[in-house]
C-alpha cells in the first residue's frame, strides 16, 4: 500500500500566490474592501488544503471539495458496521435467552396465583 494515499493534499505555494493576486486584482478594481481584501490574503497565506485556501480567497483559489472524503466515509461505514453488529449480538442474545427460559417459546407466561371460578365475574 502507498504511504502517500493516506496523506491529504497540502496546497502548493503557486496556488497561494495565484489567490494572492486575485484578491489584489479584485482590490484594484473596488470588488472587496481593503478591510476584507487584508484579512483574506492573510487567511489564504496560512491555508493548508486546498479546501481550506477556497474558503480563505472566497473561492478564488483552490479546490471546493474536501480532501478527506475517504477518510470521513471510511469512518461513517465503520461506524455503521459496528452498530448493526451490537443490534444482532443483542437480538441474538435476547432470542436464545427466552428460548432457553421456556419450552419451546420465547418467555413463559406466569401462571396465576389465585384462580377465578368461571361462573364467577371478577371483581
Amino acid at each position: 500500500m502507498d504511504a502517500t494515499a493516506d496523506r491529504p493534499v497540502l496546497v502548493e505555494l503557486s496556488d497561494i500566490r495565484t489567490a494572492v493576486l486575485a484578491l489584489e486584482a479584485d482590490l484594484a478594481r473596488g470588488r472587496i474592501s481593503g478591510a476584507e481584501a487584508t484579512k483574506r490574503i492573510n487567511d489564504s497565506k496560512r491555508a493548508v488544503t486546498p479546501r481550506e485556501l477556497w474558503k480563505a480567497s472566497g473561492g478564488r483559489a483552490g479546490a471546493k471539495k474536501r480532501s478527506d472524503w475517504q477518510d470521513i466515509r471510511r469512518t461513517v461505514f465503520g461506524a455503521t458496521f459496528l452498530l448493526v453488529l451490537a443490534a444482532t449480538g443483542v437480538w441474538l442474545v435476547t432470542v436464545f435467552t427466552g428460548k432457553y427460559a421456556g419450552d419451546g417459546g420465547y418467555i413463559p407466561e406466569p401462571t396465576p396465583s389465585v384462580s377465578v371460578p368461571a361462573d364467577q365475574p371478577p371483581g
